[in-house]
């Protein structure tokens, strides 16, 4: 193939075909007597009549070193380092440092080509393709044949890419919501959009203001394939609890007053009978209790005096015990009855003291207090009506 001439590159090629093309671009960049192949920005009609592309005074220092094009030395040798480094196979080498060159000058056509070729050869059709349709649109707005050479091999590579949608439904897109690919921001004319990725993990996050941050990863394969992300509704944030406003300086903090609760409220008044309620029947219990305890008592005295004990109360054995038996079921007696007693008199209060409504006449208090004993009961009822 004549140098400088262009590859033919067949529309639908497959692997084979693009790495046919991949090689045919390898040749057309080869160095070949002096500075063949060197990278160099778009130059003009006349400067093309060099067969072999070189760059005038590319060894002299650029006026403009902060302007693209300003760093051919460094462009220079990257560029033919990076070389060294394919044909020695180490292809993620090579292409960081093509990736360093096209930073210094984005207008190396023939650097540009040399990274296309080497992220395509990683994988990455995607970066491929899009330094190729880079270089392909630099090349033509100068008016270098270098154009059709990086538009065919664009072509090449486009049935490979694969695509990745990221979809906002309808009432999903909340206000000032953000969306991230792999942390590069998307603009909201490219949702939706089938654009091409690289194959491999990608990570899509959403943000926006007041709602909680969304994130997915989502494993791209490749030849080809197509992807959709369906951004969800982002939930709301829970807002911050409120702090307390300090007090102003020179000013004593006071505690809130506490007012005192009016018994005159229905629904004191209806909490109350049902205390009354509850105390009466434990009242009724503690009677019933007595009289059973009472019962016990007098059966157990009524069995001792049946052969165990005489008149003058000297006993047997047996009737010693029955005889304590009896007394400890009269204490028991006494005190339940003492306690029940005591525990209805106190229902009766409550019942009597419980207001009406709470527009009623002012409620009347009153305490009760009782105590028990194997020797008596006592009782204090106090209080204001």
């Amino acid at each position: 193939m004549p140098r400088g001439a262009l590859p033919k590159i067949p529309c639908c090629s497959r692997p084979r075909g693009l790495a046919s093309a991949l090689a045919a671009v390898s040749l057309s960049l080869a160095p070949a007597g002096g500075q063949a192949g060197e990278p160099g920005p778009a130059q003009s009609d006349t400067a093309q009549t060099s067969p072999n592309l070189a760059q005038p005074n590319l060894g002299q220092p650029n006026p403009n070193p902060g302007q693209p094009g300003g760093h051919k030395e460094q462009v220079l040798a990257l560029y033919q380092a990076a070389t060294r480094l394919l044909e020695a196979g180490r292809i993620a080498e090579a292409c960081a440092m093509l990736e360093q060159g096209r930073t210094l000058d984005p207008t190396a056509l023939n650097l540009l080509l040399r990274l296309g070729e080497c992220l395509a050869r990683t994988g990455r059709t995607a970066g491929a393709w899009n330094v190729f349709s880079e270089t392909a649109a630099i090349a033509k707005s100068a008016g270098d044949p270098r154009a059709a050479r990086a538009a065919a091999l664009a072509a090449a590579l486009e049935p490979r890419l694969s695509r990745m949608a990221i979809a906002v439904p309808p009432g999903s897109a909340a206000p000032g919501l953000e969306i991230r690919r792999n942390g590069v921001l998307l603009l909201p004319s490219q949702w939706g959009q089938a654009l091409p990725v690289d194959p491999g993990t990608h990570t899509i996050e959403a943000q926006a203001p007041g709602r909680k941050r969304w994130s997915v990863e989502r494993v791209v394969p490749p030849d080809g394939a197509g992807v959709v992300i369906d951004v969800p509704l982002l939930l709301a944030q829970e807002p911050p609890p409120r702090a307390l406003a300090a007090a102003p300086k020179g000013q004593r903090t006071q505690a809130p007053p506490v007012l005192p609760l009016d018994d005159r409220g229905g629904g004191a008044g209806r909490a109350q009978r049902v205390i009354a309620l509850v105390t009466g029947g434990a009242g009724l219990v503690g009677l019933g209790l007595g009289a059973v305890f009472g019962a016990e008592a007098i059966a157990r005295r009524d069995a001792s005096n049946r052969g165990h004990c005489d008149a003058r109360s000297r006993c047997d054995a047996v009737g010693v015990s029955l005889r304590e038996d009896a007394q400890e079921a009269g204490t028991a007696s006494t005190i339940a009855f003492s306690t029940g007693t005591a525990a209805l008199l106190a229902a009766g209060l409550l019942l009597w003291t419980a207001p009406p409504s709470a527009a009623g006449p002012p409620s009347r208090r009153a305490t009760a207090a009782a105590a028990a004993g194997p020797g008596g009961f006592s009782l204090v009822v106090g209080g204001s009506y």
